[in-house]
């Protein structure tokens, strides 16, 4: 399957225990007013990028994208209503600037990822372009959280709050570990859509009786592959989880193979098929009664050999159809699997 996956942004959420306060109005309910509505979101937000990591199309999330903007304006409103303690608004100013760019990205960055959904599909170029659009938000994203990281610090320091030990929670955890994931996921995906574009656009050529077009991707698959295969030896296992690492192997080593050892075959049929119609057409266009003994045998040397073209053809297709069909389903279930296993589905 050609597909892109979003890649989550790191987002600390930053639970605190805290000491040395009385119950009651104080920062620290001032600062926990504020982490509970960036849970809220960070909730949301953990839940869309699971549900597009695990296969749904972005374009098909797009009800969801437009809650997840929806709760970010809220954030924004119920932030800006929340009442400064004594008077200090950095740290609520600080989270507020956070969700602006969390809504400049998702109303945005997103919206470009949605619309380049199809082209990406189709052309690395774009892949990789859509890829960088999501690596760039999450550097944004990244940025502007640092600042309420040290806000908090700030804010405590102040107002005289001892933050004793900070310890993530379940959710700043899996929200870790899912752009972790993505990270990892997508860079072995490019790998793979990098030589498997070649190989669609090896079949595309072939279909339009392009010798020089079947003879071009040929070889940028087996130069793409064998780079990939040379990619793939410095690329460790993900926290000792080598299956992603083998099916992607798998799918190089069977084009580096196809490309190299096979794919002659598409045009040796080609040129079979080319030399046979330019023949027939000759023989057609001569009266059957002005055709010599010659005529006739070469007429039906070039039938033979045609014949022969097409089934040593179908043979090799058929073939090589199977065996692609089985390293590719095993590709598609490795990535469902790796996924499972390191992504949450659900909070």
């Amino acid at each position: 399957m050609k597909r892109f996956l979003l890649s989550a942004a790191l987002l600390l959420l930053w639970i605190i225990n805290v000491s040395g306060q009385s119950a009651g109005e104080s920062p620290v309910d001032h600062m926990n007013a504020l982490n509970a509505l960036e849970e809220n979101l960070s909730k949301k937000y953990l839940s869309y990028m699971s549900e597009v990591a695990h296969g749904s199309r972005a374009r098909k999330m797009e009800k969801r994208r437009t809650e997840l903007i929806n709760s970010v304006n809220e954030a924004i409103r119920q932030g800006g209503k929340l009442r400064p303690y004594k008077g200090d608004v950095s740290l609520r100013d600080a989270f507020k600037d956070y969700w602006t760019v969390l809504l400049s990205v998702f109303k945005e960055d997103y919206a470009k990822i949605v619309d380049m959904e199809e082209v990406a599909e189709q052309s690395y170029d774009a892949m990789e372009a859509t890829l960088l659009i999501q690596e760039k938000a999450g550097q944004r994203l990244n940025e502007a959280y640092r600042k309420v990281q040290t806000g908090y610090e700030t804010f405590a320091a102040k107002h005289n709050v001892r933050l004793t030990e900070g310890q993530a929670s379940k959710l700043t955890k899996r929200l870790e570990q899912t752009g972790r994931v993505n990270s990892y996921m997508n860079k072995l995906f490019l790998l793979y859509f990098k030589s498997n574009v070649q190989e669609g656009l090896m079949f595309k050529a072939m279909e339009k009786n392009d010798v020089n077009g079947v003879e071009q991707s040929k070889n940028s698959l087996a130069k793409f592959s064998t780079e990939g295969l040379a990619r793939l030896d410095t690329i460790k296992p993900f926290n000792g989880d080598g299956s992603l690492l083998t099916a992607c192997r798998k799918v190089l080593t069977f084009q580096k193979d196809e490309a190299e050892n096979k794919a002659s075959y598409l045009t040796e049929f080609l040129i079979k098929k080319e030399d046979f119609e330019k023949i027939k057409k000759s023989f057609d266009a001569k009266p059957s009664n002005k055709r010599v003994q010659a005529d006739v045998d070469a007429y039906n040397k070039a039938i033979a050999d045609y014949n022969k073209a097409v089934n040593d053809y179908n043979k090799t297709n058929n073939d090589l159809n199977a065996l692609r069909e089985k390293i590719m389903a095993s590709w598609d279930a490795s990535r469902k699997r790796f996924m499972d296993l390191h992504v949450p589905h659900k909070l």
